[in-house]
């Protein structure tokens, strides 16, 4: 960015997130030029979240292997006012040959059983993004291809995947890890963050 290309900061996030960082009263139109060679806005520093109101999160589980059924985790933004985004998963194969995985986004999928994950920030107490736990018969990713993953070995995916629980689908949204045939474990980690929705953010077609 150069500076004659830099004349106010027009996303409010950004605007807010500066006046609480430099902590004091920024005026969005009249943001030195000086400013753009010592803070890159768009990055994103994960101490500088909290400033911009998202919350760390990390989640990590297994869902046993069933007979003749699909296992999987899925995370879930289980407060309407409130979206969740992953931004990493790491796949477990903890077994002893190679085992497949489908990852993608579910709607109204059935949960077994719920847990909420860790904060990673220590300055916040309280997230409500959720994993779920599920086993079912059914392939809830039925058109999506495999991930295969090398026996005793793991995988990470760097993704940016947003999760609301009001969707213009049917039933509450979440981002589904899968395992690609029945009768398999399915372990990882995810990592990500939370933060209310604006109004203006909140548009179902």
């Amino acid at each position: 960015m150069t500076a004659p290309d830099f004349n106010q900061l027009a996303a409010p996030r950004f605007a807010e997130g500066v006046r609480r960082l430099l902590g004091e009263d920024v005026q969005v139109s009249s943001v030195a030029p000086e400013l753009a060679p010592y803070i890159s806005l768009q990055s994103d520093r994960p101490e500088w979240q909290l400033l911009l109101s998202e919350t760390l999160w990390s989640h990590g589980g297994a869902r046993a292997a069933l007979a003749a059924n699909f296992s999987s985790l899925s995370i879930r933004a289980i407060a309407p006012a409130r979206i969740t985004v992953v931004t990493g998963v790491l796949i477990v194969n903890g077994q002893g040959v190679a085992q497949s995985y489908k990852l993608g986004e579910t709607n109204g999928l059935a949960s077994d059983s719920s847990i909420l994950g860790a904060v990673r920030d220590q300055r916040r107490g309280v997230i409500s993004t959720k994993l779920s736990l599920r086993a079912q018969a059914g392939d809830a990713l039925t058109s999506l291809p495999v991930i295969p993953v090398p026996a005793g070995t793991s995988l990470f995916i760097p993704i940016k995947w947003c999760i609301t629980e009001l969707t213009a689908f049917a039933g509450p949204a979440a981002l589904t890890l899968q395992g690609g045939v029945v009768n398999q474990e399915v372990s990882a980690y995810f990592w990500g963050y939370e933060r209310a929705l604006r109004p203006e953010e909140i548009q179902l077609d």
